[in-house]
């Protein structure tokens, strides 16, 4: 017996079960054949004889097993057949006859019996099992008990077909080959009385195929067993996100990891490139030319300082001459002189050495980049001052490594490659404020200061402009 409903008291199931084999013997399970005549009292009391069913042509036949007792008359009325249909087979057992008995052929277009008060019920949009039974007044468990084929309790889809017990309630089962009604009222231990007044017609008369009705029986177990697989469908599901989630987070932390060992090749691989530069033969050359230029703008600094020493001796003299002509014209007017002072601008060190000019094409770099300015080389942390007065739009790492933007109108003028600052954006600087140090960051192949000036956006050479 099923172990998802309840169970019936044992002397009846005996009894029940009793009376099933007995009738087996007396029935033959298919719908379509005409209702056989129930056995006498008498042939209760004598042993079931033993059934073997087989198919030798269209029309089945049933070979049963008797004792020298049994007629074949009393066989034919209890399978409802002519006697001819019946015919004694020869066997070599002793006190045991072997009957043939033809039955009438099935009728395939028989329609499966059921119930009439259990009703078929169409699905409609966003109705659930719950909702079905609520709206016909029935339990979930009864409900179920008419829909034994569900595998789930949520897999209920629109226009789905759901058997309805509109009377009485219970478990509809289906007769399948080799089972007879009685045989499951009996298996479920379901009164026999209830169950023909359930299901309208007698047990005897329902065949293979067709519904059975069997009141009072409840699907307690099997909708325990639908939960408990709902329950598990639903861990299984968290399983399955948790799972999905560490397996993404596994791998974004192997592509990090993967991304950080290839940020760390890239920076070794600079880094052995670098040193590969620092002792190449072409820097190298490079900083023999650095060197040769120093030694040319350090030769050219002391003529420019003698021509200037020369210029303000001659100034002197000029000025001198002017006063004392000055004041042998008192009284008359004399045209005004003309001032150059370098355009207001001031030197941005005390001490330096010009290394490359404005537009110089002396090292690779600014072979490759046009030099826009002038490269003043002083030793690191030398001081650097404001040549001009105006406000500060950059201060920090840009362009040329550590450097300082300032603006006065349409001028703009670059101090690069510092060590350190002094100022922020935004400080307003005059003529001869600190502002930085020199340093080499950034390109560049010594600690220098480079110093250029922007007149609207375009570079000019800051040697014209400085006096």
């Amino acid at each position: 017996m099923p172990d998802c409903f309840r169970p019936f008291p044992a002397s009846r199931a005996r009894l029940l079960n009793a009376l099933s084999l007995t009738l087996l013997a007396a029935t033959w399970s298919s719908p379509a054949h005409a209702a056989p005549l129930l056995p006498d009292p008498a042939a209760l009391l004598q042993p079931a004889p033993a059934v073997r069913l087989e198919r030798v042509s269209a029309a089945p036949t049933v070979l049963i097993v008797t004792d020298t007792r049994q007629t074949s008359a009393a066989v034919a009325r209890r399978y409802g057949v002519p006697a001819d249909a019946v015919d004694l087979l020869p066997t070599k057992e002793p006190g045991v006859r072997v009957r043939r008995v033809k039955l009438p052929a099935e009728d395939s277009a028989a329609v499966p019996v059921r119930p009439a008060s259990v009703i078929d019920y169409t699905v409609r949009p966003g109705e659930t099992l719950d909702s079905v039974a609520r709206r016909h007044r029935l339990s979930l468990v009864e409900l179920l008990g008419a829909n034994l084929e569900r595998e789930s309790l949520d897999d209920l889809k629109v226009g789905e077909t759901v058997r309805i017990p509109t009377a009485q309630t219970g478990v509809l089962v289906r007769i399948k080959p080799g089972q007879t009604a009685l045989s499951l009222i009996a298996g479920y231990g379901a009164d026999l009385q209830a169950t023909a007044q359930a299901n309208g017609v007698l047990p005897t008369e329902l065949g293979v195929e067709d519904e059975l009705l069997l009141p009072g029986i409840l699907a307690e177990s099997f909708h325990e067993q639908l939960v408990e697989r709902r329950e598990n469908e639903e861990k299984a599901e968290a399983d399955a996100r948790i799972l999905a989630q560490y397996t993404r987070f596994t791998q974004w932390k192997k592509d990090r990891e993967r991304a950080s060992l290839e940020a760390k090749y890239a920076q070794q691989a600079k880094y052995e490139a670098f040193l590969a530069w620092k002792t190449s033969p072409e820097r190298q050359r490079t900083i023999a030319a650095y060197q040769r230029q120093v030694q040319y703008e350090a030769a050219e600094a002391a003529r420019r300082t003698r021509e200037r020493e020369a210029q303000r001796e001659a100034a002197a003299n000029r000025a001198a001459a002017t006063t004392a002509v000055s004041s042998s014209n008192i009284g008359r007017d004399v045209p005004g002189t003309r001032v150059t002072a370098g355009g207001g601008l001031a030197w941005p060190m005390r001490s330096y050495r010009i290394t490359s000019r404005y537009g110089e094409r002396d090292i690779a770099f600014h072979r490759q980049v046009f030099h826009g300015g002038v490269d003043l080389a002083a030793p690191a942390g030398t001081p650097i001052y404001a040549a001009s007065s105006g406000t500060v739009t950059q201060s920090g790492y840009g362009d040329y490594g550590l450097n300082v933007f300032t603006n006065s109108g349409n001028s703009t003028l670059v101090y690069g490659h510092m060590s350190r600052t002094a100022v922020s954006a935004g400080q307003p600087v005059s003529r001869g404020q600190l502002i930085g140090y020199v340093g080499c960051s950034g390109i560049c192949t010594g600690p220098h200061l480079h110093f250029e000036i922007r007149l609207g956006g375009q570079t000019v050479d800051p040697l014209a402009l400085l006096p």
